[in-house]
């Protein structure tokens, strides 16, 4: 029922213990504890829970098998989340990426000048759709009376009609993968809206002649739709110098091309900025959001769900563009 299923760290070279002698725990199959004994320095680890064995602390991971506690680094919870949609919050809107924003007040001659005062970095304003072009600089008016805002270092949730997919769509997802941002539709109807952090080199369409189709790092255009869903999910990716290292336990995980997902990015807070392998990162309070309201539905007490084509199953409508 959390957006946090379990407590999330990184791991500084951890070491997997199967037992400790003085800590009861049930004789658990071998199959259930993970291969990896080390955990690679940049992985991250799930637990369930600490417990105490000879004066020191242990952490008791997701495959039941026990990790030194200093050898992990707890992530901080993050608590960003978008907004919901309706009558008394409306699309066009803002979000604030890096820094807190200036607000932007007209002087006595009319230029669009900085105040001292600021929204907090990851705050939301809404926008009249109102807006002004100064030089290379975008200006929009926001619903505060006499405020502007920068656009720059902002994610400007502006969703562009030709989006929209053709045929029927129940359900269906906007997202601006260099922009930074993702609406959730029901039928025409925007209902939320909130940032992402998409590839962090950017954005690019699957080429089938080419292997891999994906580039690497970034974010795939097009439009598909979501064909698993996984409570949670353990992913595999590579730093830059090729090192593997993986995300354990990954939540509110959808499958929608490929190996990319709409998932949980429990380890980082760079919403609107590219920051991912390829998939589009959420914070854990939206994918757990996202993950409930897509189709297909995960049947109670169910770990996952595949929509499988040629069948009736509904499925959300995934549309990807710059």
């Amino acid at each position: 029922a959390s957006p946090w299923p379990y407590a999330y760290g990184e791991s500084g070279g951890a070491r997997r213990h199967a037992s400790l002698p003085d800590v009861e725990s049930p004789a658990w199959p071998r199959s259930l504890l993970d291969a990896h004994t080390t955990i690679a320095a940049r992985s991250t680890v799930a637990w369930l829970d600490e417990v105490d064995s000879g004066g020191t602390a242990w952490l008791r991971a997701s495959d039941m098998s026990f990790l030194r506690k200093d050898r992990v680094v707890a992530f901080d919870q993050v608590s960003f989340h978008g907004v919901s949609l309706g009558k008394e919050t409306l699309l066009p809107l803002a979000f604030f990426k890096r820094a807190p924003h200036a607000k932007y007040r007209r002087d006595a001659d009319g230029r669009l000048l900085a105040t001292s005062e600021t929204w907090p970095r990851l705050a939301s304003i809404a926008l009249t759709g109102q807006l002004e072009k100064h030089g290379r600089v975008t200006y929009w008016e926001t619903r505060e009376d006499g405020v502007w805002i920068d656009a720059r270092d902002a994610a400007i949730v502006a969703p562009e009609a030709s989006a929209i997919p053709e045929g029927p769509h129940a359900t269906w997802i906007e997202v601006a993968a260099l922009q930074g941002w993702l609406v959730a539709y029901e039928g025409d109807t925007p209902v939320y809206a909130t940032m992402i952090s998409a590839g962090k080199l950017g954005a690019a369409r699957p080429d089938p002649d080419h292997e891999p189709h994906q580039a690497a790092a970034t974010t795939p255009l097009g439009i598909y739709r979501i064909r698993e869903k996984l409570l949670t999910a353990t992913l595999q990716s590579d730093l830059d110098d090729g090192t593997e290292f993986v995300h354990a336990e990954v939540p509110w995980s959808q499958r929608f091309y490929d190996k990319y997902l709409l998932h949980t990015a429990y380890w980082h807070d760079q919403w609107g900025e590219g920051h991912s392998g390829g998939c589009v990162n959420l914070s854990p309070v939206d994918a757990k959001w996202l993950f409930g309201w897509t189709e297909p539905k995960v049947p109670e007490g169910w770990h996952a769900v595949r929509a499988v084509d040629g069948d009736d199953t509904p499925a959300t409508i995934v549309v990807i563009h710059p």
